[in-house]
């Protein structure tokens, strides 16, 4: 009988073109080709340093953030000791940190949970006296067992994550002597968990009708009436029309001030909608394409009304 698990395990692209029999030159070759990546932000990382610090690119335009620049510490969790990786780990750990970035531009909070993650499997590692070279699945279900104890569940979900990533590179880069195909087998999706727009159809929130978060009626009517006898000369006009695309489309306020110039489309049913630029996900400073916002029917004509406006 099915306990809600799935069987998927991680899968990704060995970084290493040519695997050897010696895991140790396995190694030495994705340091090496971590170490020819020329990434923009690193050019004053220094690679024996236990922190980085990156100045521009990706990982420091965050959406929604200003920053100038953003630092990576290659060290335990402060549940841990916060001490730094070191020997193979600091290596792996630096190595997998570049490469995995150029391949995918993941964010910086998703690089921060990937190192802790290994910082986990290190220490697990080493209680049981074991290098990189020599890792087992025993480590593994060490590390995965200490996250759940001290993280809440759906931080440590991620946290799993990450570490059957992180074995699955060692698989596919042939860093150690054990095949895992590892999935922690006690990692289960909390029922909070959702996507970035979405909301799961079995999460217990779904089937609430009314929350704190929702606007009184009465508030829609006020902008109604605003929108309807504010004349189109009045300085705050702008404004009126602003509250009423973020009434009438249900979008954030830095999608709505950030749309494009542009009038109502239909699709080639006839339906109407406008586009957008989605904010608030953590992809980091990546090329993010337009939206398209689908449009009830009858909020269609005054969204259009508005953007003429």
């Amino acid at each position: 009988m099915s306990d809600g698990r799935s069987n998927r395990k991680a899968k990704v692209v060995p970084f290493v073109d040519r695997l050897e029999r010696d895991r140790n030159e396995n190694l030495n070759s994705l340091v090496s080709k971590a170490k020819l990546m020329k990434l923009e932000g690193f050019e004053s990382v220094v690679w024996e340093d236990p922190e980085w610090q990156v100045d521009a690119g990706r990982l420091v335009k965050l959406t929604g953030k200003n920053t100038k620049s953003a630092s990576f510490g290659f060290l335990l969790s402060p549940k841990l000791g916060s001490a730094p990786l070191d020997g193979c780990w600091e290596l792996v750990a630096k190595a997998l940190f570049v490469l995995r970035f150029h391949r995918k531009y993941q964010s910086a909070p998703n690089q921060r949970s990937f190192i802790t993650a290994i910082g986990y499997v290190s220490f697990a590692a080493k209680q049981l006296g074991q290098e990189l070279v020599g890792l087992t699945p025993e480590a593994l279900d060490n590390a995965s067992g200490l996250i759940s104890k001290h993280y809440s569940e759906t931080t440590a979900y991620n946290l799993h994550k990450h570490v059957a990533e992180f074995a699955a590179h060692c698989d596919s880069n042939g860093l150690c002597r054990v095949l895992f195909q590892y999935k922690y087998a006690k990692m289960k999706r909390p029922a909070s968990t959702g996507g970035i727009n979405h909301k799961r159809l079995d999460d217990p929130e779904a089937l609430d009708t009314k929350s704190d978060k929702l606007v009184d009626p009465a508030v829609f009517r006020v902008i109604g009436e605003l929108y309807l006898n504010v004349p189109k000369e009045h300085k705050y006009r702008f404004y009126i029309l602003m509250l009423t695309l973020l009434a009438c489309t249900g979008r954030r306020f830095s999608e709505i001030s950030l749309l494009p110039n542009q009038q109502l489309s239909s699709d080639e049913e006839g339906i109407a909608y406008i586009e957008y630029f989605p904010r608030k996900a953590s992809r980091g400073d990546v090329f993010t394409p337009k939206r398209r916002l689908y449009l009830p029917s009858e909020v269609t004509p005054i969204v259009g009304d508005v953007l003429v406006e």
